[in-house]
């Protein structure tokens, strides 16, 4: 017997992945996105898709499907525009993750059983560009498991990472990361320690 609302992960044709294939994609609306979508996942050879600024509302329930793919969403309550989703492929085990009250983000999650792996959690995630981004909501987002990645558009620039300019988020951006990552010298410049 099943719980109502959850998904069975035994279910027959599932498996776990050793690897996946992900997209972030800024829909700007994804209504007169999800062609352009389901063509880039096909391409792409996507598993999953995180999607950011969805801009849409409860009472668009059977829109925005993409052929082979479950949709988890979070829609923006009170407020014009933004949003979040995340289209997973059928065959993963795969199933939502509730996410913590959050002050300025918005937020979709889900969770993945990989083959040699723990639980991934994966987060679509959106910062409006009038909103600050919070230490205490990326520490929520992060609180959620041992592997959890956040994809998506934190309106945060920085000169780091090849931007014209840095601004403020870009900033919290780079501390928070400095202050969770231990960097280390080593043959590879790319690794790090945590």
């Amino acid at each position: 017997m099943s719980t109502p609302g959850l998904l069975n992960l035994n279910s027959v044709g599932r498996h776990k992945p050793k690897n996946i294939s992900p997209i972030s994609f800024n829909a700007n609306g994804l209504i007169g996105s999800t062609d352009e979508l389901g063509k880039c996942a096909q391409e792409y050879k996507a598993d999953i898709i995180m999607v950011q600024e969805t801009h849409l509302k409860p009472h668009y329930s059977h829109s925005c499907k993409i052929s082979n793919f479950i949709l988890l969403r979070t829609d923006r309550q009170g407020a014009p525009k933004g949003g979040t989703a995340i289209y997973y492929n059928r065959a993963l085990y795969c199933c939502p993750n509730d996410t913590p009250p959050l002050i300025n983000l918005e937020a979709t999650a889900c969770r993945l059983s990989m083959t040699g792996h723990g639980v991934l959690i994966l987060v679509s995630v959106y910062l409006p560009p009038k909103k600050d981004l919070l230490r205490s909501d990326l520490e929520a987002l992060f609180a959620l498991g041992d592997a959890v990645i956040l994809f998506g558009d934190f309106n945060s620039r920085n000169t780091n990472w090849k931007c014209n300019y840095t601004n403020r988020n870009g900033r919290e951006m780079e501390d928070l990361a400095s202050d969770l990552l231990q960097y280390r010298n080593s043959t590879h410049p790319d690794s790090f320690s945590k």
